[in-house]
């Protein structure tokens, strides 16, 4: 099972694995504590349903708002990033997620696939991005924000919450209920797209927490496997 996005192009591959049909005991998992020879298994299926020309490129995720531009280092270790940007075409790229939302842009030429959790999105990786975008004078065209936990679910800290009505000034981003507090890191996303230039915005609305059907990490502590969301232009 996985959701794949019609952006309305013909050139782009846009799709999110769920937990269910893969191998092993957790289904269909990415996630780097999966059996070596299973999540070879999966990799390979993966490949095989979609058509991959090859391995999904991948960074070691840490959270940050590190953007890689593999046109310029490929080559380059992938520690310490959230986010990928490259106008190669057949190059899949693939972001990991448990709760945090995976966000796809496209421009006329490059693509990008960010991992935003909440400390990537308050650091700045999407502005990061769209910065790498303009400085290779990149019209973006379009984004997608990809299934992630709902607010209902995301409860946090008051001084979290006030940090990015603080940061970001955006209205109706946080909400008190019953002495708690809870983020909408899903609108504080499409809010920081629309205020950086980008006007189509596509969204797959599913929780992660709700849903067993997806990986939750806040759900379901260390068991939880990890999804990976992938984008690719076709040549």
């Amino acid at each position: 099972m996985y959701y794949e996005v019609d952006t309305k192009d013909s050139d782009i591959l846009c799709f999110t694995t769920t937990r269910i049909g893969g191998f092993g005991i957790d289904f269909f998992d990415f996630g780097d504590n999966t059996n070596k020879k299973l999540s070879e298994k999966n990799y390979a299926l993966l490949c095989s349903v979609f058509n991959l020309p090859g391995m999904p490129e991948k960074v070691i995720q840490t959270h940050s708002a590190n953007v890689l531009d593999l046109d310029k280092y490929y080559e380059k270790s992938r520690y310490a990033y959230d986010g990928m940007i490259t106008s190669a075409v057949n190059v899949p790229l693939g972001i990991l997620t448990a709760d945090c939302y995976s966000v796809q842009i496209i421009g006329e030429n490059l693509i990008s696939n960010l991992h935003c959790g909440w400390r990537s999105v308050y650091s700045g990786i999407i502005e990061n991005t769209l910065r790498l975008f303009q400085m290779k004078g990149e019209k973006t065209l379009k984004a997608v924000v990809g299934v992630g936990i709902c607010s209902n679910c995301y409860e946090v800290s008051e001084d979290l919450a006030e940090k990015f009505e603080s940061k970001f000034g955006f209205p109706d981003i946080a909400e008190r209920k019953n002495g708690k507090f809870y983020l909408n890191l899903r609108k504080i996303i499409e809010k920081n797209l629309k205020r950086l230039g980008v006007s189509e915005i596509i969204h797959l609305q599913n929780c992660t927490f709700c849903n067993k059907y997806l990986y939750s990490f806040r759900r379901d502590r260390e068991n939880a496997g990890r999804m990976i969301t992938i984008i690719m232009r076709k040549g």
